[in-house]
């Protein structure tokens, strides 16, 4: 018989649209609604199907590294 292994409890960041995003980050909407703008900006992002969601952590820290600061 296996010994049983207790779970870590991980907390998974949720997604969020791209209209949750811009006015979380003060970003303008057409920089995540745009694939064109998003592939130029590098601006990290997750396909589930046809729906475009992010995590609000990476983006973050994508503001940050582009010299912006997140409000």
């Amino acid at each position: 018989m296996k010994p049983i292994t207790p779970r870590p409890n991980v907390v998974a960041e949720p997604f969020v649209d791209a209209r949750d995003a811009a006015y979380t980050m003060n970003l303008p909407l057409y920089y995540l609604t745009n694939a064109r703008q998003r592939a130029k900006l590098r601006i990290p992002h997750y396909r589930i199907g046809r729906m475009v969601r992010f995590k609000l952590s990476e983006l973050a820290q994508w503001l940050y590294a582009q010299g912006g600061t997140h409000a």
